[in-house]
Parts: structure tokens; sequence; C-alpha cells
């Protein structure tokens, strides 16, 4: 059966499309006015905020390290410079925590980078910001630098950038005397954090900002704020690899100044050369004793401080730190010796002072002195004694120990602490070096405090000629060695002798204080340094040997110190004892005597005797340094006259 199909309603979908449309359009309308509010919150309202961020990404400021001060000796020699090397530097933040591992190991393989040196770079970027490029490798061959350009491309923020770092053209002559640099490690932040929020002045850890190394040692340390100098900063555009394209502006950093040193470079040379000679440890330390300035500062062994810098291989530094020989030891400020007999002089100064005895005072020797109701036999070093006559002179030019056991037990220890204080024993010379080392000037309170225990008249007898507790370094004794020289003025030790800014000009120039110990009226001292002149001449004097035939008069005083303890049966057999228990040999004194202009002491470890092994060298260098400076005077004819004086002393 035919059905018939319902008429379209034509009117009704035209509706229903209109209202479809309306619809739409009105959805479209929203969007498109969303889109037009957000661009215009975009570009209008927020325009500066996301205009910085959209530099950052292209646009970075950096700091820019200054230029580190450069070290002269006194006669204009470099010491200290700064070198152009090629560093291959990475920075975290680029190459990201994830890649760091992946990235290190790639590089190792490539450039031949150590353990230390990945160990090291890993401690840097713990504690310091990860924006920053630090270095992983340092002086890149141009064989290193022309592998890492060609495989750059793999190396997403790793970098060879040119930099400044420290040289030392003398190497191991200077280091125990000007220092070395090293990589700035936690301990050095935590240090400049901890005084940064005491003081609430974070500029000096900004000033670190560009710098990945500072001074660890000697000069290098103890003026590392004046060496540095002022960070300053650049904005550079850099690409996608964090590379830098153009440098858009510039805060030039502030160079560091230069120091200029009391220092002789050709001294010092030479100091190291006869310690070298001779095969000794030991120190060598020169002082002007016109104002205190230090003219040579020897320890042997040494090291070359160039190692450190660009960052030490583990092979290098495990070799330094297992020596046997132990050369990063500065022997010159740290090291502490018995002075021996070389504090002979001081002590008869202090007698003569005190009132203790006089010029004409006289004690009998026969080889030994005993305490009143004691059996035991301190030993003069010549067997069967000095004889019956020993004055305060004749003591010291043939060093009789038995004199001096007396001495010491009729001044007794308090008086000889306080004397002895007036020479700078037992407390630092105030020289420009924080490592240095006081001794030690013992006294009743400082054995009960160390020791727990009395203080014996023994102790003071071993203290009459320089052993038991009293400990000096070389130093100290160079500078004792000057209070004479400067008729009793004792000056705080100096090795800067001005500063110069990047304008070449000078400024700041330290100031020398001074300290003048009780004279009297000069007589004290007149027979002292008489008889420390006598002590370098025939026929007794026990240097006579080392300044023979030499065309300056001296002063001076040797010393022989025991190292290992001698039993009262017992005799000090040199040939056959070890080697680290023969004696220490010392000497002090200065030139030229009528005019002094270098004072000195040498100490050398397990020589022998002084006036046979320290002496001698001290003569050479005292020799060496008058002639460099016109400072030799004419050969005098000094036997006759001495040996004459010796006999109206007689």
């Amino acid at each position: 059966m035919y059905k018939k199909q319902a008429v379209k309603d034509y009117g009704r979908e035209i509706s229903i499309f209109y209202v479809r449309a309306v619809v739409a359009l009105v959805i479209v309308v929203a969007l498109l006015l969303v889109l037009l509010f957000r661009q215009f919150k975009l570009q209008i309202l927020n325009y500066e905020a996301y205009q910085t961020q959209s530099e950052n990404n292209r646009i970075r400021i950096r700091p820019v390290a200054p230029i580190r001060g450069l070290i002269f000796d006194r006669n204009g020699i470099l010491l200290a410079e700064n070198r152009s090397i090629f560093a291959l530097e990475i920075t975290p933040e680029i190459v990201g925590k994830k890649n760091m591992d992946e990235t290190l190991t790639r590089l190792s393989e490539l450039l031949d980078i150590d353990d230390k040196q990945l160990s090291d770079f890993k401690e840097q970027i713990k504690f310091r910001s990860k924006y920053k490029s630090y270095p992983i490798k340092s002086k890149l061959t141009e064989d290193q630098v022309a592998i890492f350009s060609v495989n750059r491309h793999l190396f997403r923020g790793v970098t060879v950038e040119a930099r400044l770092e420290r040289y030392y053209p003398h190497g191991e002559d200077v280091v125990h005397a000007i220092g070395r640099m090293s990589a700035i490690n936690k301990a050095d932040i935590e240090k400049m954090e901890q005084e940064a929020k005491v003081t609430q002045d974070f500029s000096k850890l900004k000033n670190y900002a560009a710098t990945n190394k500072m001074g660890k040692l000697g000069l290098e340390k103890y003026y590392e704020e004046i060496l540095h100098g002022f960070v300053g900063q650049e904005k550079v555009e850099t690409d996608v690899r964090g590379r830098v394209v153009k440098v858009l502006e510039r805060q030039d950093p502030v160079a560091g100044q230069n120091l200029y040193l009391h220092l002789d470079y050709a001294l010092q040379k030479r100091a190291n050369q006869l310690l070298k000679e001779a095969g000794a440890r030991g120190a060598v330390v020169a002082v002007n004793p016109v104002n205190g300035g230090v003219l040579a500062l020897v320890s042997q062994p040494s090291y070359d401080p160039n190692l450190f810098t660009g960052g030490i291989s583990q092979a290098n530094f495990s070799a330094l730190i297992n020596s046997e020989e132990r050369p990063l030891y500065n022997r010159a400020v740290q090291g502490t010796y018995p002075p021996a007999s070389t504090i002979k002089p001081h002590l008869a100064w202090l007698g003569l002072q005190q009132g203790v005895i006089d010029e004409r005072t006289r004690i009998a020797d026969p080889g030994w002195f005993s305490l009143p109701n004691n059996k035991h036999r301190y030993r003069d070093w010549k067997p069967w004694g000095h004889g019956a006559t020993m004055r305060v002179v004749d003591s010291i030019i043939e060093s009789c120990d038995t004199f001096f056991y007396d001495l010491s037990v009729r001044l007794g220890i308090n008086r000889i602490h306080e004397g002895m204080q007036q020479f700078g024993f037992g407390q630092k010379t105030g020289l420009d070096i924080v490592e240095e080392k006081q001794g030690i000037m013992p006294s009743r309170s400082w054995k009960k405090a160390n020791r727990n225990e009395p203080w014996y008249t023994g102790d003071t007898v071993n203290i009459g000629i320089g052993q038991g507790f009293w400990t000096a370094t070389p130093l100290q004794l160079a500078n004792s060695s000057a209070v004479f020289a400067n008729d009793g003025i004792r000056f705080d030790l100096q090795l800067v002798k001005e500063f110069q800014n990047e304008d070449r000009k000078t400024s700041n120039t330290p100031v020398m204080s001074a300290e003048q110990i009780v004279t009297g009226d000069g007589t004290w001292l007149d027979t002292i340094k008489e008889a420390m002149r006598l002590s370098t001449l025939p026929p007794l004097g026990t240097a006579k040997t080392a300044f023979d035939g030499a065309n300056f008069s001296a002063a001076g005083k040797t010393g022989t110190a025991q190292v290992k303890s001698i039993a009262q049966d017992e005799t000090y057999d040199e040939e056959n004892i070890e080697d680290k228990f023969k004696d220490n040999a010392l000497f002090i004194g200065y030139a030229p005597y009528e005019n002094p202009q270098i004072a000195i002491a040498v100490v050398m470890e397990n020589a022998g005797g002084g006036g046979g092994n320290a002496a001698p060298i001290a003569r050479q260098l005292m020799e060496f340094y008058l002639q460099n400076n016109d400072l030799l005077p004419k050969a005098i004819a000094i036997s006759e006259s001495s040996a004459k004086q010796q006999a109206s002393l007689d």
C-alpha cells in the first residue's frame, strides 16, 4: 500500500541554522576577544617583565675577574706574574645535572683529565653558583685546544677560555717567601660567608664571583685582598649553547696592587744554591738591620709553586705530601730548633745588664759543671775544659759551655725568660706571613701548663746553652742577631717594602715598628759585640776558619745543637751515629762589623758542627750581598790588630 511522505519544514530548518550560526559566531568572537586581551596583557600590561625574561634567555650579566697584582724584589726583578693560558671551563647550569657525569667522562677520555682534577672540579660546583663557569683543566696545549675545537659541538656548556694565571718564574727559589695560590675551596667560602654575616658586609664575597683561585701561603695569602683587586662585570649576548656572541656593556675591574719587597732575589738564589750544594735540609734568613727588611728567606728542600696554580696532579701531590724531606714545610718560619750556643751572647748581655757578672768575672772550667749536692755532670763540648781563666768575652769567643751553665743558674729562669723576650724569643717577629710560629721561650708557668711539672734547676742549666725546652725559628735567630747590629733596636720584620697601584703610584708603604732594649750606657753591648767579632777571627774564634781571608769584618756566633741526648758514660760518635740523630749546625752574625748592612741566621739539620758547616755558608752569603750591593769594604788587615786586642784582654 502506498504511504505519503511528509512535506519538509524549511522555515524551522532555517531558524535552527541561524541559531547555530549565531552561537558559533559568539564563541568565535569570545575566543578572539580572549586572544586579543591576552595579547594586550603580554605586549602592553606585562611588557617590561616579559622583555626581561626574554633578554635573560640570550643576555647574561657575568663578573669579570681583576688582574692580580705583581710581586717584585727590591731591585725590580719579577717574582710573581700573570700569564695567558687556555682553560677548559664548564658551566654547570647549561650542562645540566643529569648530563654532568657523562660530560665529565667524555672530556676525561678526550683531554686526559686525571682523577684529582675531576674531584677538585666536583668539589667546586658543590658550593658555588651553578651559573658561573669553572675550570676543570688549565694550561691546555695547542693540540688539546685543537682537539676540543673539533669536538666542541658535542659538549654543550663547555668552552675553552683565555685566562690569566699566576706564574712564578723563579719557582722553588722563592716559594717559601712569597707563597703560592691554589683553588678556592669550601672552607675558604665558608670563612668569607662567616665574616660577611658578622660584619654585614658581603662585598668580599661578591668580589670573588669571578675568581677561582686565591693566595694560600706566604705573601700571596697575607696580602690577598690587596693583590686581588676589585671585580668588574659585563653584559654579554649568548647563543643557545651558552657561548658569548657579543659584549653589550662592560664595567672594568680594578687591578690589584703590585708589591715591591725588601727581598733580594740574587741573595735568595745564592742561599738556595749553597744549601743544595751542601746537601742539607735547613733554612737561611737574612735581615737588613737598618730597617728590619727581610733580604732572604730560604727553606730547603723546596718545591715548584707552579704545580698548584693550574691544579696539581694526584701523582705530584702525593710525591710532595709523602716525601721524607718535607719540601712543603717552611723551615725558615715554621721550623723550631734548639738555638744552642748562638744565644750565648744574649745571655752574656743579660748577665752584664743584671749585674750578675762583669767583664772581669772568671770561672774555672774543668770540662764539666755540676750543681751543689748533685753528682750529675753537665759536660762542656771540650772534654778537658777551657782552663781556669774564662771570662765573659773568652766564653763567647771559645763557646765555653761551663761558663754559661754557671751563668744561667746565677740568673735563674725568671730573669732569663724576661730578658730573652727583649730579643724576640718566644714571640712572633711581626713578619707579614701568617704561618710563622713563635717558638718556645720556657718559663715556670709554661712548664706547668704544658708538662704539668715544676721547674727544676737542671732545666735552667740546659737553657744556659740553648738546649732543653728552648726553641726558636731561624727568623727569630736572624732578628736577634740584628738587635746586636742595631745597638739594641729590635724591628718588627717585614717582607713588603711598598705597594704600587695600577697607575704605578706608591701607596700605603708599611710602617716598620721598632723597640729599644735596655742597654744602659752601651758598654754591655759593646763588650758582647766585640766578643762576637773576635769569634770570627784567629786564634781562638769558633768561626775563624769560615771567615779566614775575608775582606770584610764580621761578628757572629756558632752553635751546635744536640738532637739526641747522650748518656753520662757515652760519647758522641759522629761517624757511626744515624744521620737523623746528628747535631744541627747553626750560625748567627752580621757584617760589616763597623757599619752593619746584613744580619743572618743559618740552620742546617743533622749537618754537624756549626763552625764547620753553617758559618761557611753565612760568610759566603755576607760576602755575596756586600759585593753585589757595593757595600764591600776594602781588604782590612785585621789579624794583627785582633791578636793585639786579644792579648790586651788577657
